[in-house]
């Protein structure tokens, strides 16, 4: 076996000579695109006595469901059982916008008072989108780091990925915010009336020109961005598995005159010259109402049927495109062909929902099998407040909504530097993930962020950010006064892939610091058990293991 090949998952094994001449270019040793790694299916997962539903297997569910579970909360899932924990997960939260309701769910003022930049009500005004924009922003990454045991936030952000905007384009977080209820709706809902809504969505209108499209008498302004989008990225993708194309030139021009006329709501209750509603709006005379052949369907179509014919004509590319995309959320970012083809069939035949899909592949024996246990990389969401919620961090700068400034951003300029902000994908497909999350240029950043938080080094104006309090987390743990079972417990709630023997005994000897197992007191303020606890957690995030989930 040839060495490159070992080191790429899904790799062929080539088993000709392993000389020089015969390693392939690196071009070729690209990660595949689909990989079988293990022969287990989509059958249900049934507990056994020999593979039993235990705290690893609750902990993997949890960790790909959610952000940052809690140790109790897996050894909750796993006395609750694996049919309890999965319809908690799927069971959809309250979602709260107390906190920026002065603003959000109201007309947007798209337009200054007046032109004089220097003026203090154009100043205002420019100041009042960007706190929006900063609160809203906020406001989410707070949902996803303190929020109940749901998928729902993992869901929200996947299709944040999938329908990718750009705040800095879109520009006004009210938009945001009503993309991010439609993301909330559709989490685990209807994906066909799912793509038709979000064609229509303001925000979506605004990054991709569908405000530009339209046909007034002569006036021919027909965009095709979105068209474009829409079937390369939101549905079918650009080939199917055969590498035949899904859509050609003439479909895009074609779809474009049909998705012509939309544009956004005036206000109905102020001065529309100045304000906005939140919703969209079809103009006829401003739709191309000619006759246009789409996917070889010929009529007078509108947005809706575009769709339509989409889901219609290339059902089975836009059940694999999708279902390709969840499981790499869930699974791996190398799908497995034979379990996707499944859950295509499994998404055509539930119409399009998106529920049956996700609970048949968190349910399974494929996704539980030990392959894929601690196998993918962590974003920086998961990293960053994967951390916060699990360790129980308090003062969290960015949590704070009722103040501004760069002392209140420090958690989102710190997940810039590592690759991920709500709101900030690098462009129109939205971040790639997997691999790219980990480089020589983020690794430092994302172990200093850890390191900083655990040794409260984060300090504003004498206020220390990221509260951490070392002995309340490991009172959370049941061995809390038995050095060896404790470290071994907090060891299995921060590591998805368990430490090797020599592992276990460098966390324990970090614990310990010097002192004997017999020695441990965690209550006796004189053994200062606060740093001991400090330390062995530095030593667990500083393992490979700990950046895979």
């Amino acid at each position: 076996m040839k060495r490159r090949n070992f080191l790429v998952p899904g790799a062929p094994v080539d088993s000709s000579s392993d000389t020089v001449t015969n390693i392939p270019s690196v071009a070729r040793q690209a990660v595949p695109e689909f990989a079988t790694r293990t022969e287990a299916g989509l059958e249900p997962f049934t507990p056994t006595g020999a593979n039993p539903w235990d705290y690893s297997k609750a902990a993997h569910l949890l960790r790909r469901c959610m952000v940052g579970p809690k140790d109790s909360e897996i050894r909750k899932a796993v006395a609750d059982g694996i049919d309890a924990t999965i319809t908690l997960l799927l069971t959809p939260t309250v979602l709260s916008y107390e906190e920026i309701k002065s603003w959000a769910g109201s007309d947007v003022q798209f337009r200054p008072p007046n032109n004089n930049m220097d003026s203090d009500e154009f100043l205002a005004w420019q100041t009042a989108q960007f706190l929006r924009r900063e609160q809203f922003i906020k406001w989410w990454i707070k949902n996803i780091g303190t929020g109940p045991v749901c998928i729902q936030e993992r869901m929200v952000m996947m299709w944040h990925n999938h329908f990718a905007n750009e705040i800095n384009t879109v520009n006004f977080a009210d938009y945001m915010f009503v993309q991010n209820l439609q993301f909330h709706k559709y989490a685990l809902g209807n994906f066909k009336q799912f793509v038709k809504d979000i064609t229509k969505d303001p925000s979506m209108l605004i990054y991709l020109d569908g405000l530009k499209n339209f046909k007034a008498g002569k006036n021919n302004q027909i965009n095709e961005n979105y068209a474009r989008e829409l079937q390369e990225l939101f549905t079918c993708g650009v080939v199917d598995w055969n590498n035949n194309p899904n859509y050609t030139q003439s479909d895009v021009s074609e779809a474009a005159k049909a998705l012509s006329g939309w544009t956004i709501m005036p206000s109905t209750t102020k001065d529309p010259t100045m304000y906005l509603g939140l919703t969209s709006v079809f103009i006829e005379t401003r739709w191309d109402s000619s006759s246009k052949t789409f996917m070889g369907k010929k009529g007078v179509w509108k947005a809706d049927d575009i769709v339509d014919i989409i889901f219609s004509e290339r059902a089975d590319q836009v059940a694999k495109f999708i279902c390709t995309k969840i499981y790499r959320e869930l699974v791996y970012d190398i799908p497995d062909r034979t379990i996707v083809e499944a859950m295509a069939n499994t998404f055509k035949s539930n119409n399009w929902e998106i529920k049956p899909v996700v609970e048949q592949l968190i349910r399974s024996e494929h996704f539980f099998d030990v392959t894929n246990i601690g196998a993918k990389d962590k974003s920086p969401i998961d990293l960053m407040l994967g951390a916060i919620r699990t360790l129980g961090l308090t003062n969290v700068p960015d949590f704070n909504l009722a103040v501004s400034g760069r002392n209140t951003q420090d958690l989102m300029n710190r997940m810039q530097a590592i690759g991920q902000v709500p709101c900030f994908p690098p462009n129109v497909k939205g971040w790639p993930g997997g691999r790219t999350w980990v480089s020589t240029s983020t690794l430092p950043l994302r172990q200093k962020f850890l390191l900083d938080v655990l040794d409260e080094k984060v300090v504003f104006q004498k206020v220390v950010m990221y509260k951490f309090d070392a002995i309340a987390f490991a009172k959370t743990f049941p061995s809390y006064n038995d050095a060896e079972k404790l470290t071994q417990e907090i060891a299995q709630a921060l590591l998805n892939v368990p430490p090797s023997k020599k592992e276990s005994d460098a966390l324990l000897d970090a614990l310990l610091q010097g002192a004997k197992s017999y020695e441990w007191k965690i209550d006796d303020p004189t053994f200062k058990a606060d740093k001991h606890i400090r330390n062995l957690l530095k030593s667990i995030v500083q393992l490979a293991n700990h950046k895979l989930f």
